[in-house]
This record gives structure tokens, C-alpha cells and sequence, in this order.
């Protein structure tokens, strides 16, 4: 089973804070939110607005993206990409 997107999204932050060698504190500090949110964030809490996720995401030296949950299958992509014989 896949994890959710929240979830992905808080294992990512957890793994650039530590890898960056910052604790949560002093992300909390470099991102202006409350420890609890940073927390909350790495649990992948859906109690955590958008705003704050982007700040905490920013201060870590990351960038939230946009992607397609699926890939698209080949007759989409047919559609997409016609051929021009």
C-alpha cells in the first residue's frame, strides 16, 4: 500500500530537516510556525494548512509541486501525442 500524499509529503520534510543537520525547533524558527506544527507536518497531519506546509517546505530548502497522481495510459497519451502520417 502507498502512502498517503500527506504522509509522502511529511516523510520528505523529516528527511530534508535531518539531513540538513536542523531540529524541529530550529525549523520551526527558520519557518515562523510553532514546533507543534513542524511536528504535525512530519506526521503528515491534515490539521496543517497548506500555508504552513509551503512555509516549512521553503525554510528547509525545498518547493512544493504539482504532479499527476496517475500516469497517463497509453490510448491518453494517443490522444495527446497524434501521429502525423
Amino acid at each position: 500500500m502507498t502512502a498517503l500524499p500527506l504522509t509522502r509529503l511529511g516523510q520528505a520534510i523529516r528527511s530534508m530537516r535531518q539531513h540538513r543537520g536542523l531540529t524541529q525547533q530550529a525549523l520551526a524558527a527558520r519557518a515562523g510556525v510553532p514546533r507543534r506544527k513542524v511536528i504535525e507536518g512530519e506526521q503528515g497531519s491534515p490539521r496543517v494548512a497548506i500555508e504552513t506546509y509551503a512555509r516549512v517546505v521553503d525554510a528547509v530548502g525545498g518547493e512544493l509541486a504539482v504532479a499527476p497522481a496517475r500516469r497517463p495510459t497509453f490510448e491518453e497519451l494517443k490522444d495527446i501525442f497524434p501521429d502525423e502520417d
